[in-house]
């Protein structure tokens, strides 16, 4: 059964590995149920179904669980009282001839020797309703332990919920119980309970019998007498119905059966909801790209770049520059054109600001909007978006508080990104408007200086400003010959070029843009893939878990018979 074991055990491994999503905090009681019955189903497969039943003295807080556990011993092993919980740990009385048993059990151990009960583990058991939560929790633990109880109460305590809730706990898990109600005074009370338990489970009850145990003014750490007729009738019942092997045996096989059916049953529970947040995060993800590639290819539309001034007026001027390194008659016309231009600078010093505008460029004030635009969409896009993660039922919490302030992006943070975008754009532009220029032909060379040769009168300077406006001084200076290099620019650049150019440059400015777009979806895309982060592991662990589902039939029946099987490799190892 070892390798059995090891396998059960890497299941459990796997279960306290899984992180929890936030907001399902509330599956952690459930995992460490289900980690408590891994452990137990691992104890089990490596004791076997021959090993002793364990006995639990099950009950609340001074209901006199460690005066009957000790009285039943007959010593005192286990300190008692009834004005606080005395029992902080569990407390084992396992006999010698299984003492090697010992290692397996979580708390106190005290080696017995005879003839009694010798293959039985009597537990003293903290309350399950005490106030210390540690104590709690050492009885949860032994509830899902034990194979059998002696589920003790008293007259002050066995109208309390919590009893009840214990007792159909334990109904509902088959398990054998008898239960004592002790310090009885009247005749009344035993009836009052028997009528509840009637009330609540039917003529049947329980399957358990009812001991009644008298009120009686002794010192809480002194023993029953050993011939005390209620304690000679629970020594008698225990033995009746825990006595033979074979009983022992199935309650051993029927508590295997009911820890496998309750941890899938768990599993079950928490897999559809672990899944559920799975799928809505896919769901949250698909919103976010189908979202955000709409917004891309409205944005272009919506802020489409000044190309028809800035990269005209780029594309010119690069042209131009590459023309003028294969004109032949450049320095002739710069040393005619000096009278003018030093009539320019006397008039800007005459009327400043005429050859300048002083106010902000259009370009400027075209980006400026353009921005204002793409924030606009963009914190849109982001606010949506997190209102759906709000609004997503499947994973409740994704946002933490503050946590929609952190996924929006910063305006200085996004005009930061928008001018470093737009930097790249222009150097793409001058780099672009090189690369065109230098593609001027052989043929549109010769061409260039013929026509050099057959106009070769006064010529003054060439500037060709398709986007700018001429002061009247600019414009007697550039008429002179503007209509000849314009013809010969447009040897050199057709004007389907031009129109090619633009093309490539407002797609050139959509991604740019696009890379700001990407940013603030990048933003809530890595929160949705943090808080999937345990999908991974989620996933292997689902593969284990259906692999010992399919596998529950053989280990049940392996167990009962001492020999049980491999979890299915092939599951396994998917």
């Amino acid at each position: 059964m070892t390798g059995s074991k090891a396998q059960i055990e890497a299941v459990l491994s796997e279960l306290e590995h899984l992180e929890l999503p936030r907001g399902l905090e509330s599956l952690s009681a459930p995992r460490s149920e289900a980690a408590t019955i891994l452990r137990n189903l691992a104890r089990r497969l490596e004791e076997g179904a021959g090993a002793p039943l364990r006995l639990a003295l099950f009950g609340p807080t001074g209901a006199g669980k460690s005066k009957i556990f000790n009285s039943l011993l007959r010593e005192v092993v286990s300190p008692a009282g009834f004005r606080r919980p005395f029992t902080t740990r569990p407390v084992y009385s396992i006999h010698e001839s299984h003492e090697v048993l010992a290692s397996h059990m979580d708390g106190q151990t005290r080696i017995r020797r005879g003839d009694f009960w010798r293959e039985i583990v009597l537990i003293d058991t903290p309350d399950f309703d005490s106030v210390e939560a540690r104590n709690r929790e050492a009885a949860e633990r032994v509830f899902r332990e034990a194979e059998a109880f002696l589920f003790v109460t008293d007259a002050q305590k066995y109208a309390d919920q919590s009893t009840w809730q214990y007792l159909e706990r334990i109904r509902a898990e088959g398990k054998p119980v008898i239960i004592v109600l002790n310090k009885v005074s009247t005749e009344g009370v035993a009836r009052d309970f028997q009528s509840r338990l009637t009330a609540r489970f039917g003529a049947a009850g329980l399957g358990a019998d009812l001991i009644s145990l008298d009120e009686r003014p002794i010192d809480d750490a002194a023993l029953l007498p050993p011939d005390d007729p209620v304690l000679a009738r629970i020594r008698d019942r225990v033995l009746e119905v825990f006595g033979s092997s074979e009983e022992r045996r199935a309650s051993l096989v029927a508590a295997f059966r009911t820890d496998m059916e309750r941890l899938l049953a768990l599993w079950s529970a928490s897999a559809e909801r672990l899944q559920g947040y799975l799928e809505g995060i896919a769901r949250l993800g698909a919103r976010i790209q189908e979202r955000f590639a709409s917004a891309a290819a409205g944005l272009m539309t919506e802020i489409a770049p000044p190309i028809d001034q800035d990269v005209k007026a780029e594309v010119y001027a690069r042209v131009l520059e590459r023309i003028q390194q294969i004109d032949i008659l450049r320095y002739p016309r710069r040393l005619l054109a000096l009278p003018f231009e030093g009539i320019k600078l006397l008039a800007a010093k005459w009327w400043p600001g005429r050859g300048a505008s002083r106010h902000r460029s259009p370009e400027e004030v075209s980006r400026e909007k353009a921005f204002a635009r793409l924030e606009a969409r963009v914190l849109s896009l982001c606010d949506e978006t997190l209102a759906d993660f709000q609004a997503e039922g499947r994973c409740p919490e994704l946002l933490s508080s503050g946590g929609a302030a952190a996924l929006r992006l910063p305006h200085d943070e996004l005009a930061a990104v928008f001018q470093a975008r737009e930097r790249e754009f222009r150097a793409w532009l001058d780099t672009e408007a090189k690369e065109t220029a230098s593609k001027l032909t052989s043929e549109n060379k010769l061409k260039f200086i013929l026509s050099q040769v057959i106009y070769n009168g006064v010529v003054v300077g060439v500037q060709i400003h398709t986007a700018g406006h001429f002061t009247l001084l600019e414009a007697a200076a550039d008429g002179v010959l503007s209509p000849l290099v314009a013809k010969a620019v447009g040897m050199a650049v057709s004007s389907e070029k031009v129109g090619q150019f633009e093309k490539l440059a407002r797609k050139e400015h959509a991604r740019l843009l696009g890379d700001v777009l990407a940013l603030a979806r990048s933003k809530l895309e890595a929160h949705l893939n943090a808080s999937a982060a345990w999908k991974g592991s989620f996933d292997g662990l689902a593969r284990s878990m259906e692999a010992l589902r399919s596998a529950r039939d053989e280990f049940l029946r392996a167990y009962e018979g001492g020999s049980v099987p491999a979890l299915g490799a092939g599951a396994r190892k998917a």
